[in-house]
């Protein structure tokens, strides 16, 4: 989405708004360990965050090292293993011996290795460089999304465009509108994927 995020305040304060009214946990939407492992980012930081505090500041190259480490050592394969060397080198279109170098913080990958390495692991192209309130941020919002469609799925399908869902809706139950809710978001999602990669392809100019 090319929309900012709003600030990390206002995303915290609607999604305790929503858990009370969703009956949810707060420990639970709000995993210290979960949201770290997702926005990259220490839990001492993350905890620091939820409280409404600013972590200390990190070098930017720093971060980005780090980022990577943590990436590599916290995002394991369908095996329950760390990616092997050689497979992630040849993601990134990298040798070996300067991947194992990357993984390790000893390398600072540039803006195309780190695109690779992103889209490699599935993660975020901004994971890298966001800072932590934003990167807190960028992973609170699907949070966010999930507990706005289990509110009011209906009011949600309208934000997506479906204009004429209420005269159907009467045989649909609230689960069942949260659920067609989440389909039309990943096809609006992916749509808006197949777009932007579309526009590279026709502007290839504005890409370097």
């Amino acid at each position: 989405m090319s929309a900012p995020y709003p600030p990390l305040s206002a995303t915290l304060d609607r999604i305790r708004e929503l858990i009370a009214i969703c009956n949810k946990s707060h420990d639970e939407v709000l995993n210290v360990r979960r949201l770290s492992h997702l926005a990259g980012l220490s839990k001492s930081d993350v905890e620091i965050l939820l409280a409404g505090g600013v972590p200390p500041e990190t070098d930017p190259d720093v971060m980005v090292r780090d980022r990577v480490r943590f990436l590599y050592e916290t995002h394991i394969g369908a095996n329950g293993r760390r990616r092997e060397i050689p497979s992630i080198a040849a993601g990134i279109g990298q040798t070996p011996t300067w991947t194992k170098k990357l993984v390790a913080g000893e390398a600072k990958p540039n803006i195309l290795v780190g695109a690779q390495l992103a889209d490699f692991y599935d993660v975020s192209p901004s994971f890298f460089t966001d800072l932590p309130a934003k990167a807190l941020d960028r992973e609170l919002q699907s949070i966010l999304f999930d507990l706005e469609i289990e509110a009011d799925p209906g009011r949600t399908l309208q934000e997506l465009g479906v204009r004429h869902i209420s005269g159907r809706s009467r045989s649909m139950n609230k689960g069942e509108l949260a659920e067609l809710a989440k389909m039309v978001a990943n096809i609006t999602d992916e749509l808006t994927q197949v777009k932007n990669q579309m526009e590279r392809l026709e502007n290839p100019e504005g890409n370097r």
